[in-house]
């Protein structure tokens, strides 16, 4: 529907011409929107700091803006960085909701703004057109203005786009070498970058690793616990996660020892079950997209009994993780019940 003039809050006399009424009616909107944008910014912050996205089932600013704003992955990224940056600069978000700077000129100076220098490229932003000030961010952070980026220039042909640091750059270099030589031809640095994919994602990836221990024989030997240092490590930055490894609330035989390991075989076939990917249903219905920081989650806690078995596994982003063991535990919740306490307030 067509609002009209009053709806504008413009002014405008019987000389007023279309193109002026548009023109100031443009004007307006613009206001507007910058100011909607500025308040969208502060919601958000507030929202990150208080956990909400969490409690939403979205994995943080990003997820949220991209599926329950439908905003376009640029837009997404500009409010996650400024937004961030505002926990370290104040300042920041300040100018953006005052009206001193767009959120695009916000975004812009992230990668060099800091506590001590916050005036001088705020003002910047300010009076520098963008293309100057993308060189003066530049000039102090060159890889900020490198963008990383993967784009399609063929139906079978696809554009690159990295910063490498001196070291990696030799790493390149060398590779280039040593896989000319396997060829006994000379090697593009896609073929190198191709070929280091292929190798790593071989040696490295769980579901590829998972899939070659299928038929795979069980080993006779297994090692002790105490000569496997970097899984301690890593079932250790699990357990930051983990209620179950709080003396308050495991049991006392289980407390007195540590937790086993997950056998291998389990954790593989986890793996090819849940394919690497969060498991999170969220009301909708949808699955989390998460493929990265992924645990694994014990859906009955070792500490009250839970076994290392497929059926009680499932894997869960950071995010995820972290939620599922916020959750008031449902012992918990039935003693507060026997007691007359009101759900609501347990802890």
């Amino acid at each position: 529907m067509r609002k009209s003039e009053k709806e504008y809050g413009a002014t405008y006399t019987a000389t007023t011409t279309p193109c002026q009424k548009y023109d100031q009616q443009a004007v307006e909107l613009s206001h507007k929107y910058l100011a909607c944008e500025a308040e969208l910014l502060s919601h958000l912050i507030t929202m990150r700091k208080k956990r909400y996205f969490v409690s939403l089932n979205y994995a943080g600013i990003f997820d949220y803006c991209e599926r329950r704003l439908h905003l376009s992955r640029a837009q997404a990224y500009y409010f996650k960085s400024v937004a961030e940056k505002s926990d370290e600069v104040p300042e920041i978000k300040q100018a953006v909701m005052t009206g001193e700077l767009t959120l695009s000129q916000a975004r812009r100076i992230v990668p060099v703004i800091n506590k001590t220098n916050h005036r001088q490229w705020i003002q910047k932003a300010k009076e520098l057109p963008q293309r100057e000030l993308e060189r003066e961010v530049t000039a102090l952070n060159p890889q900020a203005h490198i963008r990383e980026k993967l784009k399609w220039v063929a139906k079978e042909l696809s554009e690159l786009r990295v910063s490498l640091g001196p070291r990696a750059a030799a790493n390149l270099t060398a590779l280039q070498n040593i896989l000319s030589q396997k060829r006994q031809k000379a090697a593009s640095m896609g073929d190198v970058v191709a070929w280091s994919l292929e190798v790593a994602r071989g040696k490295f990836d769980p579901i590829a690793r998972a899939k070659r221990s299928v038929g795979r024989k069980p080993e006779t030997g297994k090692k002790n616990c105490a000569q496997r240092p970097q899984r301690h490590a890593n079932m250790a930055a699990l357990s930051s996660l983990d209620p179950g490894f709080c003396p308050g609330r495991q049991s006392t035989s289980r407390r007195l020892a540590p937790r086993v390991p997950i056998p291998a075989a389990v954790k593989h076939a986890v793996v090819l079950r849940d394919q690497l990917r969060c498991t999170f249903v969220a009301a909708d219905g949808t699955r989390c997209r998460q493929q990265r920081w992924i645990h694994v989650h014990h859906i009955k806690e070792w500490s009250r009994g839970g076994r290392n078995e497929i059926g009680n596994l499932r894997l869960l982003c950071r995010t995820h993780h972290a939620l599922e063991h916020s959750r008031p535990d449902p012992q918990t919740i039935a003693a507060a019940e026997r007691e007359g306490v009101p759900r609501g307030r347990v802890d």
